[in-house]
């Protein structure tokens, strides 16, 4: 999964906004400064992930009092930020405090990838903001004084003095809000640094996915017998790839799901693997998509050996011992017997990918082929945030679901 996401638009993480590259990277600012002048031994030892995961908080907390908490998907934490009148950061920087995914999650390889945090790991306590990184702070937050001060100066003082920050502070609300669009020249860099910073391939990988997203509303559908101009015959093919990889995920993950379903029907839910291929008037799952799933995959002749593997597996003569195994949480193996594991609720209640993806909303008008890596959606969610209309779109997208 991560790397066929990694192929569609390398570098771009589960980021679909520009706040949270901002909220992250201003959080590894802002720990940089209080570390080097905090006057305790617990100040100098506060992270990175503790002030981002603080500032986070405080951030939708502001944007939620100030929508009348409405719920969007740019927020988070609604059930338990509603409390609050008033933060500190000792309440903030508490693990899941408002969340247990923090935006911060999706931007882990953004940053570096964009040249917005120096770092020898890929571990978010390690890294350092880049001059690229304070240019670009400096242009999102330079609008902004709240309380007479630069907003970094303000989170600062926060911290170091453990106030109470009540959020009735406009310039400070605008600055921190995921509802509010970055600066104009904050986004300018922010698409400069998305297009040539990194390897060359990876830069010339996300221009291509970009101008390909640029232009998506001037067709009314895409499909995969069509290669777009602006991508690459091999960036493509690996966009096809991926797809009919996913694709493959999906049925397996239905296989599992009806396996679920049906043992938890059962008084004593447990199956032998022996007993499945008797049920054939009322079978537990229907293993044909699967099988069609991996041939479809197998025909591409790819060379990802994990996903070759996977492949030939729900290909194979013992396709429900294999995705059992390698579920092992909500169905596990007991020698031939199927039997509940420690996820199991008797009904599908999986959500979304388990990797390091983040999803963003699913706009109705994006049409992109069937299938396609959730990073080309995701991009081009982005595309418009840069362009500053992203609330718009949101909003477009919602009332249509109302409708």
């Amino acid at each position: 999964m991560r790397r066929f996401n990694d192929l569609a638009v390398p570098g771009l993480g589960g980021v679909w906004f520009g706040k949270q590259i901002f909220l992250a990277l201003l959080g590894v600012a802002v720990a940089e400064y209080v570390r080097a002048r905090g006057n305790s031994p617990a100040i100098r030892k506060i992270s990175n992930i503790e002030v981002t995961n603080a500032v986070e908080a405080l951030a939708c907390w502001m944007a939620y009092r100030e929508n009348g908490w409405t719920p969007d998907p740019r927020l988070r934490g609604i059930t338990k930020l509603r409390g609050w009148h008033s933060i500190t950061f000792q309440q903030a920087r508490q693990p899941g405090c408002y969340v247990t995914q923090p935006m911060r999650m999706a931007t882990v390889q953004t940053l570096p990838a964009l040249g917005l945090v120096e770092t020898d790991s890929v571990r978010f306590n390690h890294f350092h903001c880049s001059d690229k990184g304070r240019d670009f702070l400096e242009l999102a937050t330079a609008p902004f004084r709240p309380y007479k001060k630069d907003v970094q100066d303000c989170l600062q003082d926060w911290i170091l003095e453990n106030s109470a920050l009540k959020g009735n502070s406009p310039p400070l609300v605008a600055s921190l809000s995921p509802l509010s669009p970055l600066a104009e020249r904050a986004r300018q860099m922010l698409r400069r640094q998305f297009l040539l910073n990194g390897r060359d391939a990876d830069a010339e990988r996300r221009s291509q996915a970009l101008a390909w997203v640029e232009m998506l509303h001037t067709e009314r559908e895409w499909s995969w017998e069509r290669k777009p101009v602006q991508l690459s015959e091999a960036h493509w093919h690996d966009l096809q790839a991926g797809a009919r990889f996913f694709a493959l995920r999906e049925a397996a993950i239905t296989v599992l799901d009806e396996l679920e379903s049906h043992m938890g029907a059962m008084a004593y839910p447990s199956l032998n693997l022996s007993d499945l291929s008797d049920l054939t008037k009322s079978p537990p799952c229907d293993l044909e998509p699967l099988r069609e799933a991996a041939q479809q995959y197998l025909a591409m002749e790819r060379e990802d050996e994990d996903a070759h593997v996977f492949a030939r597996e729900c290909r194979g003569g013992d396709i429900v011992r294999s995705l059992v195994r390698r579920d092992g949480q909500v169905l596990q193996l007991r020698g031939e017997r199927i039997i509940p594991g420690p996820a199991f609720r008797g009904s599908p209640q999986r959500l979304g990918n388990d990797t390091d993806e983040e999803d963003g909303p699913q706009p109705a008008a994006v049409p992109l082929p069937p299938h396609i890596s959730s990073r080309v959606r995701n991009l081009w969610l982005l595309h418009h945030d840069m362009a500053g209309d992203l609330g718009v779109l949101l909003s477009s997208g919602q009332e249509k679901d109302k409708a």
